[in-house]
């Protein structure tokens, strides 16, 4: 029987089937992003040099791929900037950012007049001080931002071994989030735009129809439906939030924790990055990155976090929901989520009737 996430390839480009289809055929593909217009973005590596490199998908399912280090609307993005940085081209998501990662720094380039929304000095100056490390940064232009490269490995990839971050984590976050001032507002109205928009861009690329295949017709549909709804019902008293927390933006080097990817911090919600962390864990239990009894301490540790901050069990739960979904969104579009998505689409369907806890059950 055909795996439901592995898309068959469509007869004629006229099935309306959508961009989906054409990924697995693409050589090397390591991400993918579904775009405003329907079309993919994404990016792979070059077997034959092993080099990083952008592409796209359009609606009709053809797809080309840019040549490496090449975007138009990044002119900061050059062949020759990673050889200058002694490092390598790290991320290329296509008319967006890249990110080049040196022997010393970490560039960050995004479109001409955008690097001033990149980690403004105010946002470092509520995180940092508390217990976290955060980057400094080196340099900043019109197109880009320089940031000193941090020590450690990320608690993704630490799985297991990264429990001791972990601690330092739920020791520090509660102080490390009270000052929320002078940063833009995200409310769960907000948050619920987000996730819709994530789910009007998947139904386009025609990645809906994989998802429906797995978890059953219309049902992740209208689980977003009600998650959204939900995340707009009522608002909580607000903290500072980096509000795209998850364990690859925390590093551990046994001794300090840094916090990295500052640019979209925000006043939100305790329960918005929380339930993001949550979401992440229950992540790497299901792909098997953290075995049972330390995804069990990492949900732990979150329960002594949220009883240091004005949050409850329903907010914690809500966007701990709306982040199991919004996940499944974004892997459907990333290679090797056919071997665990079933099992992810079946947590992220299933809504825990009993309490106390806010933990995913």
């Amino acid at each position: 029987m055909r795996d439901p996430l592995t898309p068959p390839t469509p007869p004629t480009p006229q099935t309306g089937s959508g961009p989906i289809w054409a990924l697995p055929r693409i050589p090397g593909l390591r991400r993918a992003w579904p775009e405003a217009d329907g079309a993919i973005a994404f990016e792979a590596v070059d077997a034959s040099d092993g080099l990083l490199r952008a592409g796209r998908v359009e609606r009709t399912g053809t797809w080309r791929l840019a040549p490496y280090a090449a975007d138009p609307d990044l002119p900061g993005l050059t062949p020759a900037l990673a050889g200058e940085l002694g490092g390598r081209l790290a991320v290329h998501r296509p008319g967006r950012r890249a990110v080049v990662v040196g022997g010393r720094l970490v560039r960050k380039i995004v479109r001409p007049g955008r690097a001033h929304r990149l980690c403004p000095p105010r946002v470092r100056r509520v995180f940092e001080g508390a217990g976290l490390r955060v980057p400094g940064v080196v340099g900043r232009g019109a197109d880009h931002l320089d940031l000193e490269l941090v020590p450690g490995r990320s608690l993704h990839e630490l799985g297991d071994a990264g429990l001791a971050g972990w601690r330092r984590l739920a020791r520090v976050w509660p102080d490390a989030v009270r000052d929320a001032a002078a940063l833009p507002e995200h409310t769960g109205a907000h948050e619920a735009g987000v996730l819709h928009r994530w789910l009007v861009r998947t139904r386009a690329a025609g990645a809906l129809d994989v998802l429906d295949a797995v978890g059953g017709q219309g049902r992740i549909e209208r689980s977003i439906e009600r998650a959204c709804a939900a995340l707009d019902e009522e608002r909580g008293p607000a903290v500072a939030a980096h509000r795209d927390l998850h364990d690859g933006q925390l590093l551990w080097d046994g001794c300090d924790l840094s916090l990295i990817d500052l640019d979209t911090a925000a006043t939100a919600e305790a329960a918005l990055d929380l339930g993001n962390l949550a979401a992440h864990a229950d992540l790497a239990r299901v792909t098997g990155r953290l075995g049972a009894a330390a995804h069990d301490r990492v949900l732990g540790l979150l329960d002594d976090v949220a009883a240091h901050l004005p949050t409850t069990a329903r907010r914690l739960r809500t966007y701990t929901d709306a982040a199991r979904l919004r996940l499944a969104l974004v892997h459907v579009f990333r290679p090797g989520a056919s071997a665990w998505m079933r099992d992810w689409i079946g947590l992220a369907l299933h809504r825990t009737t009993t309490t106390p806890g806010w933990r995913p059950s």
